[in-house]
């Protein structure tokens, strides 16, 4: 019997999938190496990376929000993971820039957003 693959699944039980942070993480050490991405990336590839962190970093909210809500009220680790969802929810409000050196700030606080969650997520699964 033939094994289903990521693209057999139905977007509905794509949904019920746990976000995968290592491949999350992997999108985002490029462009947090560079200490200048607009100068490494064009307009368009600065653009497409803000949209991939900004689909990851919607996986992640809820998932984070849900191991979080787990943690007793007054857990240190609660408190820091509720705080990076607003910090990202914040970061997700961000436009897209209008010149590279704004696209490529912005596509970089994105990403941070995005390894901050992944931390947080990774962090807790063992609770």
């Amino acid at each position: 019997m033939p094994h289903a693959t990521a693209s057999d699944l139905s977007t509905a039980e794509a949904a019920y999938l746990p976000p995968n942070t290592q491949e999350m993480r992997a999108s985002t050490r490029l462009l947090l190496a560079e200490n200048e991405p607009e100068k490494l990336y064009k307009a368009a590839e600065l653009e497409r990376l803000q949209e991939t962190f900004r689909e990851h970093i919607e996986t992640l909210i809820p998932a984070v929000r849900a191991r979080a809500y787990v943690l007793p009220q007054r857990s240190a680790d609660r408190t820091a993971a509720l705080a990076a969802i607003v910090e990202a929810r914040n970061r997700l409000s961000l436009g897209n820039g209008d010149n590279d050196r704004v696209r490529g700030a912005v596509a970089v606080r994105l990403a941070w957003s995005l390894k901050t969650l992944c931390g947080h997520y990774e962090r807790m699964a063992t609770r």
